[in-house]
C-alpha cells in the first residue's frame, strides 16, 4: 500500500481475481502447533520437503532472508494482526530475531529449520506493480485540476468513486494533491503510491492512507465485455490508450469501479527510499508481495513459483521467496499475488507484462 492499498499494476485489468477459499485442510495426522491449528480449515497441503519444490534450491535465500529481516526491523512497534491462515506476528518476530544472527551462507538451512512448507491448493496467479513518478501540485490551478484526497476520518459512510467524482468530498479540505490527468489519478490509485515532483522540483512521496471499502471492479474487464478491447490485447498500455482516445467516456467507465483510495503526502526526507507497503514497511524489488490481507498475515513468507520469464534478461523462470508486505483491492484469494517490481518507467513496463499462473507455498513457523 503504500501502497498500502496496493496496488497492482495490471491486476485491475484481469477479468477475475482468484476466489478466496477457506475449506477443509490436508494438514492432519500430527500434533499441531498454534499457527498450524489455526490452519486446519485452510486449503493447504501437508508439510513438504522444500528441496522438492521447483525453484527452491536455486533461489537466493540470503536475499530473501535479508528482506524478511528488513521488514521485521521496519515494523517494530506496529500492530500486525494474525489473519485467517493463523500465522502470528509474534512467531514471525521470534524467528526474525534469530535470523539477524544468521550468516548469509546458512540462510537456506535456517529457513528450512524454522518453517514448514505448505502448498496453497488454490490455483495461483501473479501480476506486477510498481511505483510511478507523477507531476503534481499542492494547490489547484488551471493545469492541475484533478484531486487526490486524504482519508475522511469524520465520515461514517465513505463515498464510492463515482460519488467522489460527482463532488461528495468537495469543500471538505481533503485534497492532498492535484494532478493534470484523470487517467494518471486513476492509475495512481491502482498502484497505491507514487513519487510526486512539484512544479518547483521538490520531490514528495504520495502514500496510501485508506480505502473506501466499496467493491473493486476491474475496468479492463468492463471494456473487454463491451468489445472495446480484445481480451488477448488487454494491457496497461492498451487501457491507457483507449481512455486517452475516448475522453467523453472516461468518467462513465471509472464509475464502474466503486472502490476509492485515499492518500497522504510524506516529507521530502522520506521521498527517496523504496515504496511503502500496506504493512507500513519499505518494499524490496522482486521480493515484496501484495497479498489478500484477509488471509495472510503481513510479514509471512511465501515462495512463488511461476512460468514468468519476463522480469529480467536471464530468461529464468520466476521462483522466489517473498515477503507479504502489501495488499490490493484486486488481490483476492489465497494464491493471488502482486509482485512489486520497483520504481520508474522501466519497472512499469516490466510490471505491465506480468500476468502468469503460479504456485504458492506458505512457510509456517515451527
Amino acid at each position: 500500500m503504500m501502497f498500502s492499498f496496493h496496488r497492482g499494476a495490471l491486476s485491475f485489468i484481469m477479468a477475475l481475481s482468484v476466489a478466496a477459499g477457506i475449506t477443509s485442510s490436508a494438514i492432519a495426522g500430527r500434533a499441531l502447533l498454534p499457527d498450524q491449528r489455526a490452519m486446519q480449515t485452510a486449503k493447504l497441503s501437508e508439510p513438504l520437503d522444500p528441496n522438492e519444490i521447483d525453484g527452491w534450491v536455486a533461489d537466493d535465500h540470503a536475499a530473501a532472508l535479508s528482506a524478511f529481516v528488513a521488514h521485521c526491523e521496519a515494523s517494530k512497534g506496529r500492530t500486525l494482526p494474525t489473519k485467517a491462515f493463523g500465522i502470528s506476528n509474534a512467531n514471525l518476530r521470534a524467528i526474525c530475531a534469530k535470523a539477524r544472527k544468521t550468516n548469509a551462507k546458512d540462510a537456506k538451512t535456517f529457513l528450512e529449520q524454522h518453517f514448514t512448507f505448505h502448498r496453497v491448493k488454490d490455483e495461483g496467479f501473479v501480476t506486477g506493480y510498481y511505483m510511478p513518478e507523477l507531476e503534481g501540485s499542492l494547490v489547484r490551478t488551471s493545469e492541475y485540476s484533478v484531486p487526490l484526497h486524504g482519508y475522511p476520518k469524520d465520515l461514517k459512510v465513505l463515498p464510492t468513486r463515482g460519488e467522489v467524482m460527482d463532488g461528495a468530498l468537495d469543500d471538505m479540505g481533503l485534497e492532498v494533491l492535484w494532478l493534470k490527468d484523470p487517467i494518471d489519478a486513476f492509475f495512481t490509485a491502482i498502484q497505491g503510491s507514487a513519487r510526486v515532483r512539484l512544479p518547483d522540483g521538490e520531490l514528495l512521496r504520495l502514500a496510501f492512507a485508506g480505502k473506501s471499502g466499496h467493491e473493486y471492479t476491474p475496468i479492463g474487464r468492463v471494456l473487454i465485455e463491451r468489445g472495446e478491447i480484445a481480451k488477448e490485447n488487454m494491457s496497461m498500455d492498451a487501457l491507457r490508450s483507449w481512455l486517452s482516445n475516448n475522453p467523453s467516456q472516461q468518467n462513465e467507465v471509472f464509475h464502474h469501479n466503486k472502490s476509492y483510495i485515499f492518500f497522504e503526502l510524506q516529507s521530502p526526507e522520506t521521498a527517496e527510499p523504496s515504496a511503502i507497503g500496506g504493512a507500513g514497511t519499505p518494499l524490496t524489488d522482486l521480493r515484496s508481495l501484495a497479498i489478500d490481507d484477509d488471509l495472510h498475515t503481513y510479514g509471512s513468507l511465501i515462495f512463488v513459483s511461476s512460468e514468468l520469464r519476463t522480469y529480467d534478461k536471464s530468461g529464468e523462470r520466476f521462483a522466489r521467496l517473498m515477503v507479504a508486505q502489501d495488499t490490493g483491492s484486486a488481490i483476492k484469494g489465497a494464491a493471488r499475488g502482486d509482485i512489486f517490481v520497483g520504481s520508474g518507467a522501466k519497472a512499469g513496463t516490466i510490471a505491465g507484462n506480468i500476468r502468469h499462473q503460479a504456485v504458492f507455498y506458505l512457510l509456517v513457523p515451527k
